[in-house]
């Protein structure tokens, strides 16, 4: 980031920022429930209650594409089927939405630049 930010900017940049801090906590817990031998449903558990708090913090900034990535890793957390599936699931979509994340900062930051609209 070269320029600076405008404040509008600047709070939805500072609202990723935290989104992505808890979501690293989401990715802690998935990571944790795919190596553990006991106690999955405890983890289970953590992952849907932290899911669903990410969930709410992107969907109250209107980035509703990531808001139901986490949405959907709360659901799959707690269904059943084979543990392998679940895990692979899991990483998969904590993945897409550190990519959606990705995407977004960029684009926050992309078009708060002064010359983003001018062509010439």
């Amino acid at each position: 980031m070269a320029g600076k930010l405008s404040a509008g900017a600047q709070i939805k940049l500072d609202a990723l920022i935290g989104a992505r801090r808890k979501w690293d906590r989401v990715r802690m817990l998935v990571e944790q429930y795919a190596t553990a031998r006991n106690g999955q449903e405890q983890y289970a558990s953590m992952i849907t209650r932290a899911a669903r708090d990410v969930g709410r913090v992107f969907m109250n900034n209107g980035w509703g594409v990531m808001a139901d990535g986490a949405n959907q890793i709360g659901m799959l957390a707690r269904r059943g089927g084979a543990t392998t599936t679940k895990f692979r699931g899991l990483r998969e979509y904590v993945g897409s939405v550190y990519a959606a994340i990705d995407r977004e900062e960029k684009k926050i930051v992309t078009e708060d630049r002064p010359d983003a609209g001018d062509s010439g």
